[in-house]
């Protein structure tokens, strides 16, 4: 008996502390934290007003329109009849009336200025009682004549999808609804069990609405929530931007020193010019480069500067283990002291006494790193303490990065310094890895298109150097044979023409590829769109050929010879052109790899001359795009292609470039599983 007694104890605890813990989720459900206060009073406030504002521009002719009708033959109605056309024509008097003075209030004192002040607040919580209320004493109107709930039940639903209510509120407004509806429906309802049915009816009709509110009022909340933090994030990062913009002047000046430095010969000239200029960014007093000579095993400073005097070469073993040049190059590590005291008997002394006229207080040694390879080490010293911040390291290891480049071959990226200028321009215009993407599809088509070429040019120069000697034996036979002299001349002629022929056709290519990655951005060209296919095509297809060695695809081309040329920037339709062409027989492929034998990819290309404009279509037999994600094809960052296949900005990019640059359509047709066509309209 004993143990039933405390088994039945321990029961009664377990459910009490369920009951407990079921209790404080409610509370925590219900009670608003101070962030989720603000965000009522503010965000949710207004967008309540708006709400409330909306609902009375309807209310308003939407009650007019119920008193006309229940008001038209109520004169001829009689008994219970005529009861419930006045109780539905008093409720939609009532709803005209406060809906007129809500909308009114709403606008002029709360909407108009955007403010949620105690009047907002009112008339929110009036219109949303009555709603309720009215739902329920039309109900109960309703009663005398039908048995149906279906006002209260719109009301109920109607609270809960259109106002943004605080649960603990909502489950008042509610309550209080029903219990107006379960005592007003008795004073109309003369039948039992359609009372009984409709108040439990009520039950669901208030859960679904309590439920609705709960719902869409979290909801809400959570999405203000993340748009106050994504608010949040983005204002760090303007914060973030603008301390990168205070510094821009030193990194101007950096970027002009990178120049000036990379644009010397000599070790000397980049030691000097480094040093006109290091001390505008930083102290240092002492300025010096050792290059590492790997069999000597030193480093060896051609010169240091001191205050704008020049000091003696010297060199530094890397056996050497306690100076300081010898271990920032043997660990390939930083050096950054800003105490030499504490150091200076260890490291310092031997650097100092050899060839400076005081110590340094402050050093820095940093790796000099060219290819993964370090070679040679930078410094920079100061006679002052706690000379050198990060930001003065991380400017002194930008230096040694112009430096290390400058050093291992100056000459050499004096020229590509050059190039970097039109680089730079080509940068601009690619914003994204996708025409990265489309270059490295062009260069790989170049290499096959350039090969035939160049193969016919060095087959026919041999033969022409057979031939060279072949003369040379007639010339020395005595008497000359002229017959076969004029016809080995003749056959070098035609040589000639042939190795004439075949390098204007790789000149071409060339042209085409330099064309292609320098053109500028808004240069219009009268451009042949059918050679631009053609050419397309063929790099688009040895590109794939050059990613996969099984890769292969048949290619119909239909293009229509009236077109002409049309006045394009042909550098960026030709990257459109390329982009879909590549991704219909990736598509394509794909579909191949995956399918049976049987399958054969395919890819259609037609031209069409048009009256106003010329259309291009271009048709492939893969996958076909799922409906699911077509509005999203042109969105920025999408991709259907496996990660780190694609970027998902190919074809966002392609639509810029012809809709917003050229004036032009891009749209697709697909079925799945069968085919995908992209048509491209260019004006005229």
């Amino acid at each position: 008996m004993n143990k039933i007694k405390k088994g039945r104890k321990s029961k009664k605890i377990h459910l009490s502390n369920v009951a407990a813990k079921g209790i404080q989720r409610l509370i925590h459900f219900i009670k608003l934290s101070s962030e989720e206060k603000r965000i009522f009073q503010t965000v949710i406030g207004l967008e309540n007003i708006r709400r409330v504002l909306i609902l009375s521009l309807i209310a308003i002719p939407t009650s007019t329109l119920y008193i006309i009708i229940f008001r038209l033959n109520a004169g001829m109605a009689e008994g219970i009849e005529h009861q419930w056309r006045t109780a539905i024509s008093i409720s939609h008097t009532v709803f005209l009336f406060s809906f007129s003075i809500i909308g009114i209030l709403i606008y002029f004192f709360s909407y108009k200025s955007g403010k949620n002040n105690r009047i907002a607040i009112l008339c929110v919580n009036i219109t949303i009682l009555l709603l309720l209320f009215g739902g329920a004493i039309i109900t109960a109107a309703d009663q005398l004549v039908l048995a149906s709930i279906t006002a209260f039940f719109s009301t109920s639903l109607a609270v809960g999808l259109i106002f943004l209510i605080p649960p603990l509120y909502a489950f008042l407004y509610f309550i209080s609804s029903y219990i107006i509806f379960y005592f007003a429906i008795s004073l109309t309802q003369t039948n039992q069990d359609i009372l009984v049915s409709n108040q439990i009816n009520g039950i669901t009709a208030t859960a679904l609405g309590l439920c609705l509110s709960f719902i869409l009022w979290r909801g809400y909340l959570i999405r203000t929530q993340q748009t106050r933090l994504i608010q949040k994030q983005n204002g760090e990062l303007k914060t973030a931007l603008d301390l990168v913009n205070s510094q821009k002047s030193d990194v101007e000046q950096l970027s002009r020193l990178g120049r000036d430095i990379t644009s010397s010969l000599s070790i000397e000239n980049i030691i000097n010019t480094i040093y006109k200029n290091v001390n505008t960014l930083m102290d240092a007093s002492v300025f010096t480069i050792g290059l590492h000579k790997p069999k000597e095993q030193t480093l060896e400073f051609p010169t240091a500067i001191e205050n704008g005097r020049l000091l003696s070469p010297f060199s530094v073993s890397l056996s050497e283990n306690n100076h300081l040049a010898a271990r920032c190059f043997t660990h390939k590590e930083e050096v950054i002291i800003n105490d030499c005291k504490e150091y200076h008997n260890k490291f310092v002394g031997q650097l100092a006494t050899s060839i400076m006229s005081e110590r340094p207080k402050s050093v820095l040694y940093l790796p000099l790193w060219h290819k993964d390879k370090v070679i040679g080490v930078m410094s920079a010293q100061s006679f002052k303490k706690n000379a050198y911040s990060d930001y003065h390291v991380n400017m002194l290891r930008n230096l040694a990065a112009y430096s290390a480049i400058a050093l291992v071959n100056a000459d050499a990226y004096r020229q590509l310094n050059e190039l970097l200028t039109e680089l730079k321009t080509t940068q601009e215009k690619l914003v994204t890895q996708s025409k990265l993407a489309a270059l490295g599809a062009l260069t790989a088509g170049i290499a096959h298109e350039i090969k035939n070429p160049l193969n016919f040019v060095n087959n026919f120069a041999e033969l022409s150097q057979e031939l060279v000697q072949e003369l040379e034996q007639e010339l020395t036979n005595d008497p000359l044979d002229q017959s076969a002299i004029l016809e080995i001349l003749q056959t070098l002629k035609q040589n000639a023409e042939r190795i004439n022929e075949h390098g204007k056709r790789a000149d071409s290519i060339v042209r085409s590829m330099l064309q292609h990655s320098r053109g500028k951005a808004g240069d219009r060209q009268p451009t042949d769109i059918n050679a631009m296919l053609e050419e397309d095509i063929n790099l688009a297809y040895h590109g794939m050929r050059a990613l996969d060695n099984s890769f292969n695809i048949k290619i119909e081309k239909d293009l229509d010879p009236s077109i002409g040329k049309l006045e394009i920037v042909p550098q960026d339709v030709s990257r459109v052109f390329l982009n879909i062409i590549s991704n219909g027989c990736y598509e394509a492929h794909q579909k191949k790899l995956n399918a049976d034998s049987r399958f054969s990819p395919m890819l259609t290309v037609t031209s069409r001359n048009r009256t106003k404009d010329v259309e291009i279509r271009i048709r492939d037999n893969g996958n076909g795009i799922p409906k699911k994600v077509r509005d999203k094809m042109f969105t920025p960052f999408f991709t259907t292609k496996p990660a780190g296949m694609g970027t998902g900005l190919g074809l966002s990019i392609s639509y810029e470039i012809i809709v917003y640059a050229h004036h032009g359509e891009l749209y697709f047709e697909s079925e799945e599983g069968e085919y995908t066509e992209f048509i491209i309209t260019l004006p005229k």
